[in-house]
């Protein structure tokens, strides 16, 4: 079984010096951003475990809502049931004494009977309603909760992917890279006094100009050219 390695351990690191070996400086670079990439993962991973726990105590409180639902509906049945048993007793009373009174009790009672039936109804219709738009919004909050953690999880599994260097990391060629680019001559420039010369004197300037030139001043330049 693989061992985990923390970032104190990774900074701490010590390596095998050879007369070959890796330059000193660039490993420890590596291993240093290779260490600050851990712990920004470990925050990461520390960060999605409490959001994961915060939609647990989420979940808890949508199955306690269930169950208060539940307990609801088995109260507004049982009170249904009541009121049913209850106007029926009613009703018959009524009847029985709208058949020794009068007609007028008689149509009374079946007014009276028609009401809690259509309120009955009503209180049906609402109830699954409730039941309907109820059982919607679980839904809906199930595949919110259920895309954002499978979002989670795939941000996790693209963050846990192992740290690649870049492909020029051994193959850099210090010797080239201290090496000075190539000297650019400077032209020399001609003062304003020379030239109101040759618009005095053309022909003794064309003279010097038919005549060999010596050799060019070069100037270097180095301190330009140098690395960092």
């Amino acid at each position: 079984m693989q061992q985990n390695i923390s970032p104190s351990e990774i900074r701490g690191k010590e390596f095998n010096k050879t007369l070959s070996g890796y330059n000193k400086q660039e490993v420890e670079a590596f291993l240093e951003m290779l260490a600050d990439q851990i712990e920004g993962l470990e925050r990461t991973i520390k960060a999605q475990q409490r959001e994961i726990e915060d939609r647990d105590k989420k979940l808890d409180n949508i199955e306690e809502q269930k169950d208060l639902l539940k307990r609801t509906l088995i109260l507004a049945e049982k009170l249904k049931e009541d009121t049913l048993k209850s106007a029926d007793k009613e009703a018959k009373n009524i009847i029985k004494d709208a058949e020794i009174s009068s007609r007028e009790r008689v149509k009374k009672a079946k007014d009276y009977l028609s009401i809690l039936e259509h309120d009955y109804v009503n209180l049906k219709d609402k109830k699954i309603s409730f039941l309907l738009t109820f059982k919607s919004q679980i839904n809906t909050m199930l595949e919110l909760i259920e895309r954002e953690f499978e979002k989670d999880k795939e941000d996790a599994k693209r963050k846990e992917k192992p740290i690649i260097p870049p492909p020029d990391f051994k193959a850099r060629d210090f010797k080239k890279e201290m090496e000075l680019p190539p000297v650019v001559e400077k032209k020399k420039e001609v003062p304003a006094e020379e030239k109101e010369e040759e618009k005095i004197e053309p022909l003794v300037e064309n003279k010097k100009n038919n005549e060999p030139k010596g050799k060019a001043k070069i100037s270097f330049d180095l301190g330009s050219n140098e690395k960092d």
